[in-house]
């Protein structure tokens, strides 16, 4: 990889990853930004909870896009190396987006669609720990941060390369550390629990007036963004 290739890459994957598609969805369609709503996270869980499953469908779609945009450029202009690198900014770009005051999701949902491009035996594995962890506790966050865990770990299993395994393990860092309050609920027993039931927030709250975000230590979301 030449330093033309990792510079295109990083920069084209990071603004991809900065168009936090919770915020857009919510100003353009209520007129209100989410982060002042609910856990106060710009991700797909937040979005759920406050927006409804309508509304995000969008956020879903257009993370999806950014992640598959960023990783089919890493890919193309450098391989499997040229994946993980796209993915290491991609999900830089949603946590802290520069088109957004760098206050963005935590990345998982960005991660899951990189690690789907990048090896399906790798995605499933973490999906598997993910589903299982949320089925039996019903913790978003501890699904996301298992999965986490796994990708330096199935990395390293199947390809044996000290590079990828070290930009997979940085990746699962930067996600396990944006969930680290929720780390803090779970060791309290106080993580809130994951429920179909959407109190769309948003919507209900008085026009004109922002929402009572709960702060980064006070409330639960799995995804928060990861979305």
């Amino acid at each position: 990889m030449t330093i033309t290739h990792f510079a295109v890459i990083a920069v084209s994957a990071y603004l991809l990853g900065s168009l936090s598609f919770a915020i857009i969805v919510s100003k353009a369609t209520l007129g209100k930004d989410i982060r002042n709503y609910g856990s106060g996270n710009a991700g797909l869980t937040n979005a759920y909870r406050t927006m409804g499953a309508g509304k995000t469908l969008f956020v879903l779609l257009g993370d999806i896009a950014k992640g598959a945009a960023a990783v089919a450029i890493g890919a193309l202009l450098c391989g499997p190396i040229g994946k993980l690198v796209a993915g290491i900014f991609v999900i830089l770009g949603h946590m802290f987006p520069v088109y957004f005051g760098f206050r963005g999701g935590k990345g998982v949902l960005v991660g899951a669609v990189m690690l789907a491009l990048f090896d399906w035996r790798v995605f499933l594995v973490a999906f598997a720990l993910f589903l299982i962890a949320v089925i039996v506790t019903r913790w978003i966050s501890l699904g996301s941060i298992l999965g986490a865990v796994s990708f330096p770990i199935t990395t390293f299993a199947f390809y044996r390369d000290p590079v990828l395994t070290a930009m997979a393990f940085g990746m699962a860092a930067a996600v396990i550390f944006m969930h680290r309050a929720n780390i803090m609920r779970m060791l309290r027993g106080q993580e809130n629990k994951f429920s179909f039931k959407s109190k769309k927030s948003i919507e209900t709250a008085p026009s004109g007036a922002e929402g009572t975000a709960a702060s980064t230590d006070g409330a639960s979301d799995g995804e928060g963004s990861a979305k």
